[in-house]
């Protein structure tokens, strides 16, 4: 018998996690190219690390499922179709834009991934990986209240 990424269900909860991680990451960098106000420099510095921290994790994310035997999938396709979050406006944002719509973002991200979490099949590299997510996205979640 052979085994599909689909029996996997670690594979199935980091593909969920992953492409909302990935749309999350393209987000960052939109707002961080469109982000105007009076605290533009830290806000627009913020975007890009969040940016580089999130895209660290999406290839964590999926060399873990290609390691488990899965084929990652964040193709833009996927993401349109099959992301969870909130659609990030074109154009101008102010500062107070940009941040509600992040910490919005790393809230349904990290807490999917926590959801993730007591799940009894997930093994416990994949658990360690989701649970770094969660604390990554919480701490960037708390620096964009912190600067609202």
């Amino acid at each position: 018998m052979t085994t599909t990424q689909f029996d996997n269900l670690a594979i199935v909860a980091m593909q969920e996690v992953l492409i909302d991680v990935a749309e999350l990451t393209s987000q960052a960098k939109q707002a961080h190219w469109n982000v105007r106000g009076a605290t533009f420099l830290p806000v627009h510095q913020w975007l890009d690390g969040l940016a580089d921290t999130l895209r660290a994790h999406t290839d964590t994310l999926a060399e873990r499922m290609a390691t488990l035997g899965g084929w990652p999938d964040a193709s833009s396709k996927t993401l349109s179709e099959r992301n969870t979050l909130q659609s990030l406006p074109c154009g101008v944002l102010t500062t107070g834009e940009a941040l509600t719509a992040m910490d919005a973002g790393l809230g349904r991200v990290a807490a999917a991934a926590a959801s993730r979490l007591g799940d009894p099949t997930l093994d416990p590299v994949t658990a360690d990986l989701l649970t770094g997510l969660c604390r990554d996205l919480q701490k960037q979640q708390w620096l964009a209240r912190a600067q609202q």
